[in-house]
């Protein structure tokens, strides 16, 4: 009887501890490895896939799980070569069914699969922690779903397409005040008008608006009795009704 010590599984944090005997082994070629149940010449039943590297012959899991007719099938654990981990449904060697994904760039998903697909009801975080919960169709956000913008604070909730949103509501979320960079709101700057004709001047014409009396917006000059408004009639030329006056 020989004993083979499995790494460490992510999901169970367990060391994993499987009797075998030497018949049970089999090396299969470029460096391929298979431990567990066989039918008809066939992996069927819980089996191991590991594969031992060419250059230091250490042995990297691929597999663990349940095997059907010599594909993965059922509940299982699956390593990628590029340091994504997969634990869910299998159906003939496709993620399908519900299983949880950590992806090598950060990004996380749990929820329906299908064909190796995202597909059907899930939740998607984004390595910078946005998250979207809704609809998936093939891989993209599709149907009914809710986008959260955790760095601004903010949500968008609605109907998606092909990954873009289409229709919906863009409203502030309730952790907006705890979030990195929240949307800002600004105050708009007060001013104080320190020309007091000018000031009386647009008092005028709004009261004349009130009364629903007619106005022009051409250009005009008002005639003091003693003298010229400042910044209203630069000169003669430029006033009209000073000219028919003098």
């Amino acid at each position: 009887m020989l004993w083979y010590n499995i790494f460490q599984s992510i999901a169970a944090f367990k060391i994993y501890k499987i009797c075998v005997t030497v018949n049970e082994l089999e090396q299969l070629l470029d460096g391929w490895m298979y431990n567990g149940s066989w039918l008809n010449d066939k992996k069927h039943g819980c089996g191991i896939l590991s594969k031992i590297s060419k250059e230091d012959h250490t042995i990297h899991r691929y597999y663990i799980g349940q095997w059907v007719a010599g594909k993965k099938q059922g509940f299982g654990h699956n390593w990628f070569e590029d340091g994504s981990y997969y634990e869910g449904d299998f159906c003939r060697n496709k993620r399908h069914g519900y299983g949880r994904m950590w992806h090598c760039n950060g990004d996380y998903y749990e929820g329906a699969w299908k064909d190796d697909f995202y597909h059907g009801m899930g939740l998607l975080v984004k390595e910078n922690g946005n998250k979207y919960e809704g609809q998936f169709i093939k891989g993209k956000k599709e149907g009914y779903g809710t986008f959260y913008h955790i760095i601004t604070g903010q949500e968008q909730r609605g109907f998606w397409t092909n990954d873009w949103f289409i229709n919906g509501t863009m409203s502030d979320a309730d952790f907006r005040q705890s979030a990195t960079r929240p949307t800002p709101y600004p105050i708009p700057e007060l001013k104080v008008i320190t020309d007091i004709n000018n000031a009386q001047d647009t008092s005028e014409t709004i009261y004349d608006n009130k009364k629903g009396e007619s106005f022009s917006t051409e250009p005009f000059c008002k005639r003091a009795s003693k003298r010229i408004v400042p910044n209203i009639c630069v000169s003669i030329n430029t006033c009209p009704c000073l000219n028919s006056v003098l």
